[in-house]
């Protein structure tokens, strides 16, 4: 995990400038997971957002009247976090604490959740070991018969057929440059987030950072889910789209039921 400290603590301020400019996609993935909540019955519930970055998912969650507890291991990010909840109005029902997933039961031991959040993902930043002990912290956290929602995995099976990924992100001020190298057998990505600054007409190198993420495919995930006291109930393309899930889809997301 030391490459993701290294990019959401130590870099965090420029960490910030790509979360800005994902800001409008936070806002379509709230109206996403509102739907399905409410399709469900549960229009206001009490949801754990994990991680949270700079609420760019939580905050439009609370303006549309869900009571949202943000997590996220970067001090820096959640003081932003905090400000744009007082900004935004809802700095009553979307708050924001430091901590780590890897103990997330402590950190929540005091909250029931109805609906469990992990948005653009951080799983696979650690091992199998990390994972599973993640979901199991949030199924802690979550009451039976709550839900977790994970959106925004990459397909292992679909990596296996294209192993060198290009990926960019581009927003307003910033340019991330993602490059990355399958091994097949530790199903791990590795590669680089290499930075740009926006400057007039001109790009400033930010800084370059490598990477390493566990990839899984959705049977793999939905055993371990499975082994955490989870029960996964759908697999789509994503929230937004409400479509099914099919192998040559590059990303896929989870609905899992608490067992």
């Amino acid at each position: 995990m030391n490459w993701a400290r290294n990019v959401f603590v130590r870099n965090a301020r420029l960490y910030e400038e790509v979360l800005e400019g994902m800001w409008q996609r936070g806002e379509e993935d709230a109206l996403a997971i509102s739907g399905l909540l409410q399709e469900r019955g549960m229009s206001s519930c009490n949801i754990l957002d994990v991680p949270c970055g700079i609420g760019r998912v939580a905050i439009p969650l609370a303006q549309l009247g869900f009571r949202v507890h943000g997590l996220d291991y970067s001090p820096h990010l959640v003081e932003v976090a905090k400000a744009k909840a007082r900004d935004y109005g809802v700095g009553r029902t979307a708050t924001f604490t430091q901590g780590e997933m890897s103990r997330l039961a402590s950190e929540s031991r005091r909250r029931t959740f109805d609906c469990a959040i992990n948005v653009f993902t951080s799983i696979g930043y650690g091992d199998e070991h990390d994972d599973v002990r993640f979901f199991e912290g949030v199924r802690r956290s979550v009451r039976k018969s709550g839900l977790f929602l994970i959106s925004g995995l990459r397909n292992r099976d679909y990596i296996v057929r294209n192993p060198s990924q290009n990926v960019y992100e581009e927003s307003e001020r910033v340019l991330v440059l993602d490059h990355y190298e399958f091994d097949a057998m530790s199903s791990r990505e590795r590669g680089s987030w290499r930075f740009y600054l926006k400057v007039g007409t001109a790009m400033k190198r930010a800084g370059e950072f490598p990477v390493d993420i566990r990839l899984y495919s959705p049977h793999e995930l939905g055993k371990m889910l499975e082994a955490s006291g989870w029960k996964v109930t759908e697999v789509l393309e994503s929230f937004g789209s409400g479509r099914s899930f099919n192998v040559a889809s590059p990303v896929y997301s989870v609905v899992a039921e608490a067992v």
